[in-house]
C-alpha cells in the first residue's frame, strides 16, 4: 500500500501508518471520556438545606503553623453553625504553636498535643487517630491547618449530606489562584484529580478523597479499623483510607460553592516537587483494580501527546494531524470548563493546552520518581 501523506526518512511507512491510527483512536477515546465526565458531574444534584442541627468535630492537624493557625484558625471557630467542636492536633511543634493555640479563649477548641511519634506509625496518622479518639461526636470534618474554607457555611454544607445512611463526604479543595507556572499547574492537576475521583464516586467506584476538605463518621472509621496497615505509610490518610471505607461506604458528593477549602500553592520547583511526590508515592499501595484504571488512564492520555508530536515530525499533510487534534483541544476545553464551573472551581482555559501537555508528560515522571523515591516524609 502506497502512502504519499507521510515522508518516510529512515522510517517504515506502516509504523507511521500505525501511530496515526492509534492517535486517531485517541483522540476518539479522550473527547468521549471528557464528554461521559461532563454528564455524569452535571448529574449531581443540590442538597435539600438540612434543618438538623447534627454536632460535628473538626478536625485539624499540625507541624509548626502557627502562622497559618493565626490566619485560619479564627474563621474556623467562628463557623456559623451552632454545634461544632474544633480537634487541634499539634504533632511535636516547636515554633509557638502550643503557646498560641493555648491563648486561645474558646470552649469549641480541643488541643491534642504530641510529643513524639510511636515506632511504626507516620507522624500525621498518629496525630489523626489520637484527635479522632478525642472527638466527642460522631461526624468527624476534616481540613490541613494551611486552609481556609470558602465560607462561613462550610460546616453547614456538610450537614446537607448527612443524612439518611451516608456515612462518607467527599469535597473539593482548589489551590488559590496566583501568576506563576507552579499555580498554573497545580490549578490544572487539582481539577484532573477532583474530575477524576468525583466522577468516579459518583459512579459508585470511590478510591479517594482529599484529607483538606472530606467528612466521615467516626462509626466508619473503626469499622474499617482505621489506619490499620497503612499506619507506616506516609500520606493515604485520605486516599487509602477512603478506600478500605468504599465498600462499607454511603458516599454523597458536595461540591457546593460553600463547601470549598483554599490553600496557597507552593511557589518553588523544590517544595512543589516534593509535595507532588509525596503525593504520587501513595500511589503503589492503591488496590490493584485502582491502579490498573489510572494507570492506563495515564498511559493514553501521555500517548495522545507523544503520538501527536511524533506525527508532526514526520507528516507532509501538518493539516491531518492538525485538524483532529485542534478539534479534540477546542472540544475538551469547552467541556473542561463547564466540568470546571458545575465543581465551583473555574480554570484558566487558555492556558488548558499548555498545562495538559505538561500533565500529559511532566507528572508521570514525577510520577516516576516517587515510585523510586524511600526517604518520604509529612513533616520533619
Amino acid at each position: 500500500m502506497k502512502c504519499t501523506n507521510f515522508s518516510l526518512l529512515s522510517l517504515p511507512t506502516v509504523l507511521i501508518t500505525v501511530v496515526y491510527i492509534a492517535f486517531i483512536l485517541l483522540i476518539l477515546i479522550d473527547g468521549a471520556l471528557t464528554i461521559s465526565s461532563w454528564r455524569t458531574i452535571l448529574s449531581v444534584s443540590k442538597p435539600i438545606k438540612s434543618n438538623q442541627s447534627l454536632s460535628v468535630s473538626i478536625i485539624i492537624c499540625a507541624h509548626n503553623e502557627i502562622e497559618n493557625l493565626e490566619k485560619h484558625l479564627p474563621f474556623i471557630l467562628n463557623q456559623d453553625y451552632p454545634n461544632f467542636e474544633v480537634i487541634l492536633g499539634l504533632d511535636r511543634c516547636t515554633d509557638g504553636s502550643i503557646e498560641y493555640v493555648q491563648s486561645v479563649a474558646n470552649d469549641r477548641l480541643v488541643p491534642v498535643i504530641i510529643h513524639e511519634t510511636p515506632s511504626g506509625w507516620n507522624s500525621k496518622k498518629f496525630v489523626l487517630r489520637q484527635c479522632i479518639d478525642k472527638a466527642q461526636n460522631d461526624w468527624l470534618l476534616l481540613t490541613d491547618a494551611d486552609c481556609q474554607p470558602q465560607s462561613s457555611k462550610w460546616i453547614q454544607s456538610y450537614v446537607d449530606h448527612m443524612s439518611g445512611a451516608t456515612n462518607l463526604v467527599l469535597g473539593v479543595s482548589p489551590y488559590q489562584k496566583e501568576s506563576h507556572i507552579i499555580s498554573l499547574i497545580t490549578e490544572y492537576e487539582t481539577y484532573i484529580t477532583a474530575n477524576k475521583f468525583l466522577t468516579q464516586a459518583i459512579k459508585g467506584e470511590t478510591y479517594m478523597g482529599v484529607g483538606r476538605n472530606i467528612a466521615y463518621t467516626k462509626s466508619l472509621f473503626r469499622e474499617v479499623s482505621g489506619f490499620e496497615d497503612i499506619a507506616h505509610i506516609t500520606g493515604g490518610d485520605d486516599d487509602l483510607l477512603v478506600q478500605k471505607m468504599a465498600p462499607f461506604a454511603k458516599v454523597s458528593v458536595n461540591i457546593q460553592k460553600e463547601s470549598l477549602t483554599y490553600s496557597a500553592p507552593e511557589r518553588t520547583w523544590r517544595k512543589y516537587l516534593t509535595q507532588k511526590t509525596r503525593h504520587l508515592s501513595v500511589g503503589k499501595y492503591y488496590q490493584e483494580k485502582f491502579k490498573k484504571k489510572l494507570s492506563t488512564s495515564a498511559v493514553l492520555h501521555s500517548s495522545l501527546w507523544l503520538s501527536f508530536l511524533y506525527l508532526i515530525g514526520f507528516s507532509d499533510t501538518i493539516w491531518r494531524i492538525i485538524v483532529p487534534f485542534a478539534t479534540l483541544v477546542l472540544i475538551k476545553g469547552l467541556f473542561f470548563k463547564k466540568i470546571a464551573n458545575q465543581l465551583n472551581m473555574p480554570l484558566r482555559v487558555i492556558w488548558y493546552p499548555v498545562m495538559d501537555l505538561i500533565y500529559a508528560v511532566f507528572l508521570p515522571l514525577v510520577a516516576i520518581r516517587a515510585v523510586l523515591e524511600r526517604n518520604i516524609r509529612w513533616k520533619k
